[in-house]
């Protein structure tokens, strides 16, 4: 059971409506934007390789972006399925609540703090060469 009062809950809910209709709008305008655009139109017209390779940045760099906030939606719609199994509020390491002040900055939050640190530092520390 979700360790939540309901006034908490609803203004965690509505967070996450607000950022969900945030993220597809900003993918809807990337989508329709720069992405499909020729290289002239990205290179203010003059065409070599350098503006070649500045285009095709620009492209990578909205894909990576879309990409992230794609991965932000996911991860609000996991928070939805939390909420409708009441296990929202509560880690998914220790079974412990999330404090509700996390959860207004992060409201898509699985981890307490203290298990999100032992799962950064276990899992997103990235690997260290050793002999």
């Amino acid at each position: 059971m979700s360790p939540l009062r309901s006034s908490q809950l609803s203004r965690l809910e509505r967070k996450l409506n607000q950022r969900e209709a945030a993220l597809s709008e900003q993918i809807h305008q990337a989508t329709g934007h720069r992405l499909d655009e020729p290289y002239e139109v990205l290179t203010g017209g003059v065409s070599d390789s350098a503006d070649a390779a500045s285009a095709d940045l620009l492209v990578d760099i909205d894909y990576a972006l879309i990409g992230i906030e794609l991965q932000e939606l996911r991860d609000i719609a996991a928070a939805r399925q939390r909420i409708q199994e009441q296990t929202y509020g509560v880690c998914s390491d220790c079974g412990l609540p999330i404090d509700y002040a996390r959860l207004r900055v992060y409201p898509t939050a699985k981890r307490c703090v203290l298990c999100q640190g032992i799962h950064e530092h276990t899992y997103v520390g990235g690997s260290h060469a050793s002999i």
